[in-house]
């Protein structure tokens, strides 16, 4: 070309590696103009400073593989002696390959920290991410750094707008974000640091890594992290493991539809009809709830039979529907586990949280010493799912110790089941363990477990008879309940010192207290027989003014009786008192009662009779007292006999003997007395008004009917043996009306039933086959 100055060049548009450009080098006579390659220059430049993936042909457009070209910038920095390599703020999709990042090396994107949650669950803007297809892993070898960048499944496309999109989501989850090492045992002290990953079987997997940190990583996975063989110190702080891709978002989060019936599929299996649609599809997992009547609470997998009728596959139908009830699918639950550990020495969790998994922290085979502080797992309590569990210490997993933080809304918040060969105890120290889920809130089914300082809010806890020991100290239980799978089991759980335990100290530490055992319950002290079996309780139930109750064991013991006094060495009648130490004592006090009670038909307990003493004087030196029977007819307790202060005795109503005397000394009857003398003039009774005829009013009496006079008789009321004498003065012809007799008038030889006027007539109530037949005779002046 021809002579020009530099500012009459034209401007290059674009500069390429190979582009070559004059360049001088020296000063003054020594100066001398060479040439040099755009690829020189920018080495020269860039020399010991940070790599970046577009120097290796990185495109970072979401769509073009570029696995190769950000393997191609590691390898750069690692033969450099190690460095950064940095990604811009684009997506990066990795297909071909694994990316491994190099001893020395740390990868990391254009921001300092990710963060979590974005607007409407769209992931698909943040800058510096990795598309990675479920096959890949970003893998972290010895002295390596991996931070501040997004990892994200490739396929993740928009946010889930339904029930059926969030479904899919959840069931495409695969892959290994990110992989520590390659479990050869010499990759060790890996930093893996401000991360979001999104969308794969699991976030982080080590093996046979050591002192691996893992800091400040949120995540969204089927699973979480899974630590195996990390002998020395792992240390895994500030990892939050949410349902990022489908936390709420209407229509998509919780799906669920009210339950209008339920009843048997035809082949013993579970048929619910919804309230309206349910959208689901077999095979679908679905979560029952609030359903009363039929055992059909729980988590199963559905059989469509129709739009609105589901069968749960693996019920049993039994009872009947009482109402209530829903179906839902949560889609944000994880069905794995968020935190998983075996083979491991003194693992250390600080911070650590996870919502929506099954299974929260799994501490597996040879899990040593696990140091968790400040961690805490959380679930949708609603759904009462049966099969979720917070903290579960299993294999030979030993000498757990948690600190702090909350284990909440779960099936079971601890279950430790664990067959370590050293009976290491677990300790959780100050730990909210929340109940009221599907099952109990605490389970030590093998192994130890000591709770320390913690907080028990309706929570079950319970001890199974292989379990090795279970310890509450200092916590809060005045909610909880306990439970053995023994009676010999539940004795052996350890309590001490508690909130409101069931024995305690009164504030003064002079007196014993046996407290209440719920909000709604008074104290209960149960008392075992030889065998290790609770037959008899001392209780106090519902209500402020509950009385003390003293019974045997509704189950072991239901008919136990109460002896007072001991079986042998006594020299004087032991005394049972019943007081009234009133402070303004006044006359015919009631100072004691005996109550009998019972059921009646509808199962309602009722007194039946009550004995007790009564004050009838209460002036100093002219006290008087007397004892007082009362017996129920009906609605109404009344009093019945009375023993005065002088002995006299009243009767209300008539005494009635079983048998004529037959000594000289007993009680007889009157019919008795009236027969031993015949002399005896016959009594009368005159009437004036409707008149029912008795034995004890009438029986062997003149029954004198005056004007005004009706007579009736129920055989009820005088029985076999029933006589008196009429006199009709009524002037009218006098009939008698008939109750429980076999006819409804006076047997007559000659056919007559009524009583003539001023005639005098025997009426006899008999019957001459012992009950079979009853008559009433009618002879002397009687008219038709």
């Amino acid at each position: 070309m021809a002579d020009a100055r530099i500012s009459e060049l034209p401007v290059a548009s674009a500069l390429a590696a190979a582009d070559i450009a004059p360049f001088v080098q020296g000063s003054g006579t020594a100066a001398q103009t060479r040439r040099a390659t755009f690829a020189q220059i920018t080495a020269g430049v860039h020399a010991e400073r940070m790599f970046h993936v577009r120097d290796y042909g990185a495109v970072g457009n979401g769509t073009t593989d570029d696995a190769a070209a950000i393997q191609a910038a590691i390898n750069a920095a690692s033969a450099a002696g190690g460095g950064t390599v940095r990604l811009g703020p684009r997506r990066y999709r990795v297909v071909a390959s694994d990316i491994t990042v190099l001893e020395n090396v740390c990868l990391e994107g254009p921001t300092t920290f990710p963060g979590g949650q974005r607007a409407a669950a769209d992931y698909r803007g943040i800058p510096g991410t990795l598309v990675i297809d479920p096959a890949r892993t970003v893998r972290v070898m010895r002295a390596a750094t991996l931070r501040a960048m997004t990892l994200s499944r490739d396929g993740l496309g928009a946010p889930p707008t339904n029930l059926r999109a969030g479904v899919t989501l959840r069931a495409a989850m695969a892959g290994t974000a990110v992989t520590i090492g390659d479990g050869s045992g010499s990759q060790h002290d890996v930093l893996v640091e401000d991360l979001l990953i999104l969308g794969f079987n699991l976030a982080i997997r080590s093996d046979n890594s050591q002192r691996l940190s893992v800091r400040r990583v949120r995540g969204d996975n089927q699973n979480g992290i899974y630590l195996t063989r990390t002998y020395d110190v792992t240390r895994i702080h500030e990892v939050h493991f949410w349902p990022f891709l489908t936390g709420n978002i209407s229509n998509v989060s919780l799906a669920q539809a009210g339950v209008a019936g339920v009843a048997n599929n035809g082949s013993g299996l579970v048929r619910i009809t919804c309230t309206g649609a349910h959208g689901l599809v077999t095979g679908d997992l679905v979560n029952t709830y609030g359903i009363s009547g039929v055992p059909a609470n729980g988590l199963y997998i559905a059989t469509v039979v129709d739009a609105t009728r589901v069968d749960l596959q693996g019920s049993t139908f039994s009872g009947t529907w009482t109402g209530g009830g829903n179906v839902a699918i949560w889609n944000n639950r994880r069905t794995g586990t968020a935190f998983r550990v075996e083979d491991s020495d003194v693992a250390e969790f600080v911070s650590c949280f996870a919502y929506g998994y099954r299974t929260g922290f799994d501490l597996g085979n040879g899990a040593q010493s696990i140091q968790l502080s400040n961690c805490s797992v959380d679930d949708l309590l609603s759904l009462k799912d049966p099969t979720t569990v917070g903290a579960l210490i299993q294999g030979t997993a030993f000498r757990t110790k948690w600190v702090g933080g909350f284990i909440s809304s779960m099936s079971t918040a601890i279950r430790v089941n664990s067959s370590a060969p050293n009976q290491g105890d677990n300790q959780f120290v100050g730990v909210m363990v929340g109940g009221d889920g599907a099952g109990r809130a605490v389970e030590v089914l093998d192994g130890g477990l000591t709770l320390v300082a913690c907080d028990l809010p309706a929570a079950r806890v319970f001890l199974a008879s292989t379990g090795d020991s279970l310890s509450v100290v200092a916590s809060d239980t005045r909610s909880a309940t306990f439970q053995g799978q023994t009676n010999a089991d539940l004795a052996r759980i350890v309590l001490v010192g508690n909130r409101l335990q069931a024995l305690g100290s009164s504030p003064d530490q002079e007196r014993a207290l046996l407290r209440r055992r719920s909000a709604t319950l008074g104290g209960d002290l149960d008392i075992e027989n030889q065998d290790g079996n609770v037959t008899y309780s001392l209780s106090i139930g519902a209500g402020a003014l509950a009385p003390l109750e003293i019974a045997g064991d509704s189950t072991n013991n239901p008919n136990g009786g109460v002896v007072f006094g001991p079986d042998a060495g006594m020299t004087a009648p032991m005394t049972v008192t019943l007081r009234r130490r009133s402070t303004a004592p006044a006359a015919n006090d009631a100072i004691g009662r005996l109550a009998f009670n019972g059921n009646n038909t509808t199962g309602t307990e009722t007194s039946f009779a009550r004995a007790g003493g009564v004050s009838e004087a209460v002036m100093a030196g002219a006290e008087a007292g007397a004892f007082v029977v009362e017996t129920r007819n009906g609605a109404t307790l009344a009093e019945r006999f009375r023993i005065g202060p002088t002995g006299t005795v009243t009767l209300t109503g008539p005494l009635v003997l079983p048998a004529d005397p037959t000594t000289s000394s007993q009680a007889a009857s009157k019919g008795y007395v009236d027969a031993q003398f015949t002399s005896r003039r016959l009594p009368v009774v005159g009437t004036s008004a409707a008149t029912p005829l008795t034995l004890a009013a009438h029986h062997a009496r003149v029954v004198s009917a005056n004007a005004g006079t009706t007579l009736s008789i129920d055989w009820t009321a005088t029985g076999d043996g029933f006589t008196c004498l009429v006199v009709n003065r009524t002037g009218a012809d006098l009939a008698v009306t008939m109750t429980g007799f076999t006819g409804t008038t006076p047997t007559n030889p000659d056919g007559l039933t009524r009583i003539r006027p001023d005639g005098l007539a025997t009426l006899l109530a008999f019957s001459p086959d012992g009950g079979t037949t009853r008559l009433l005779l009618l002879s002397g002046a009687a008219a038709p």
